[in-house]
């Protein structure tokens, strides 16, 4: 397929930036806001509040995060933030990417990790497709969850039908970009490994503070909590085994990539 050429991009930081063996992957917040306790059924007040203070918080903070990957030829946008849905709290990818001198035509391909709306909201504008060159790619049980719903995701999936490439899990994007199916978050709910030290592991995470170290820990937008429990567990066991870096949909700042380490029953992040 024809691609854009990639456009030489600034030698600045932009967020965040990860690189090794070619690859450059940038962060790309799209905004921030903070989640209602209710978020998170499975815990009391006292222990939500016990555990935003050991962190050092007084709310669920969360971000809002997209990625550009650059180092096969082609730029590669990992989700599109939540666009025009979301007001004050989103909407900033498409400026950011200006930023880095990236215009929209230039994005080659647009990896889905799911399709909620601060993910996919931002593929779709006022004048329709945002990414009129992009190959739209994503696990073909999102595809399925969520065609012909009146959502964020079944509007993008009927815009962008007929250029999208299902993957699934260990099917190349392209050479040194793997598909990671992660499921439980939503049947299709899938990360990226970037080369050999790299992954995204999406919505694995929403709070920092609450499931870091309690993994087990769902929130109500889990499809089947029982599985986004087993894969977060699985995930976040490979990353701190491996010593992989890891960077994901909701991971706070500064340090958005971070490797983990294990702590008692759960986690920490720690600096790469």
């Amino acid at each position: 397929a024809n691609h854009p050429r990639k456009p030489q991009l600034p030698d600045r930081v932009m967020g965040a930036r990860w690189h090794q063996d070619g690859w450059q992957v940038s962060c790309l917040t799209d905004g921030q806001g903070s989640f209602a306790p209710e978020v998170f059924p499975e815990l009391s007040e006292i222990e939500c509040k016990a555990r935003l203070a050991a962190a050092g918080e007084a709310d669920i903070r969360t971000e809002f995060n997209a990625f550009l990957i650059e180092g096969d030829g082609v730029l590669t946008l990992v989700d599109a933030g939540y666009g025009a849905l979301a007001g004050a709290k989103g909407g900033r990818v498409w400026g950011l990417l200006a930023d880095m001198g990236v215009a929209p035509a230039q994005i080659g391909r647009l990896v889905f990790t799911h399709l909620h709306g601060d993910h996919c909201g931002g593929a779709l504008g006022d004048g329709g497709l945002v990414f009129p060159n992009a190959e739209v790619v994503m696990h073909p049980a999102e595809a399925q969850h969520w065609q012909g719903s009146d959502t964020p995701g079944g509007r993008v999936l009927a815009a962008l039908w007929g250029r999208i490439r299902l993957l699934d899990d260990g099917q190349e994007v392209a050479p040194g970009l793997t598909f990671w199916h992660l499921p439980g978050h939503t049947p299709g709910h899938s990360g990226l490994r970037v080369g050999n030290g790299l992954v995204l592991v999406a919505d694995i995470l929403h709070s920092e503070a609450l499931q870091l170290q309690d993994p087990h820990c769902c929130t109500k937008y889990d499809v089947d909590p029982a599985l986004a429990r087993e894969t977060r567990r699985r995930a976040m066991d490979e990353v701190a085994q491996r010593g992989l870096v890891c960077a994901g949909g909701h991971l706070l700042g500064p340090d958005k990539f971070a490797r983990l380490v294990a702590v008692g029953q759960g986690y920490a992040k720690v600096a790469p």
